[in-house]
């Protein structure tokens, strides 16, 4: 019969395979490696380890202090890697190419976001710690941050203490509570008061126009040349460094010496 047909065939029984559940293998999360520079490190710096427990992830310079030391990253790791870095450490043949990155980068913030990033950073920005001692300008604090990233160092300023703000506020308050004494009439002035003069506020100096002096050609050839250059390039991608060497090749001469000049023009034409 059929049964017997099919056992003469001689074909093999089938055995049938054991399955085994798909497991995926749990992603391992890289650490960053923050590179070691030849600064202090941000976390052995008491004042500005203060500095970092004021501001949250979302403070403004804590996010564009990350974003120029590391680039973008995750908030909830900001404070974690700064507190551990101390310094930049570029390789000898790329040094120039990534400085000239961060320096963009710096002069691209506006003069009040820079003064709070290096106020986050306990960077001295005062009149007297400059050699020109002058009220400094947008360069001249670039300059001091850019080789502050370089090689951190403390300030040596003295810690304020916390408990201070907490007393001033409970003494303050307690001098609103306390009732007012009511002042004497004041006595009527019998000569006519002059008319007060107006003072006259000081232009902010990075709102004065950067003078390139160049021998041979005028600051004004030289703004327009950047601006014709920056307006027919990448602004994504040219830097600072390529429209110098274009200016460079139109005028025939080295301009190494008025980088920190040609710099600004290049930022107000981008």
């Amino acid at each position: 019969d059929a049964k017997d047909k099919a056992a003469s065939s001689g074909r093999p029984k089938r055995v049938r395979k054991t399955t085994t559940n798909y497991v995926p293998e749990e992603e391992t999360k890289k650490e960053m490696i923050i590179p070691d520079g030849k600064g202090e490190k941000l976390g052995e710096m008491p004042n500005v380890v203060q500095k970092f427990g004021d501001v949250t992830w979302s403070t403004p310079c804590l996010k564009s202090l990350y974003y120029i030391v590391f680039g973008v990253g995750k908030k909830a790791e900001f404070k974690k890697h700064l507190l551990q870095f101390n310094g930049f450490n570029f390789s000898e043949e790329k040094e120039e190419a990534e400085l000239e990155k961060v320096t963009q980068k710096i002069y691209k913030l506006k003069l009040d976001q820079l003064k709070e990033i290096m106020d986050l950073c306990d960077i001295d920005r005062s009149m007297d710690s400059f050699e020109e001692k002058k009220n400094p300008d947008k360069d001249m604090l670039s300059t001091r941050f850019l080789e502050w990233l370089q090689e951190p160092k403390a300030s040596g300023k003295k810690l304020k203490k916390a408990s201070a703000k907490r007393k001033s506020s409970s003494s303050s308050a307690a001098a609103a509570k306390a009732p007012k004494k009511k002042s004497p009439p004041k006595k009527a002035k019998k000569e006519a008061s002059k008319p007060k003069k107006k003072k006259q506020t000081a232009k902010p100096a990075d709102d004065d126009e950067e003078e390139v002096n160049i021998p041979g050609v005028s600051t004004d050839k030289i703004r327009s040349k950047i601006q014709s250059i920056v307006a027919n390039a990448d602004k994504d991608s040219v830097t600072v460094k390529d429209v110098r060497k274009k200016l460079e090749d139109w005028l025939d001469m080295d301009l190494l010496e008025y980088k920190n000049s040609i710099r600004t023009l290049v930022m107000d034409a981008m």
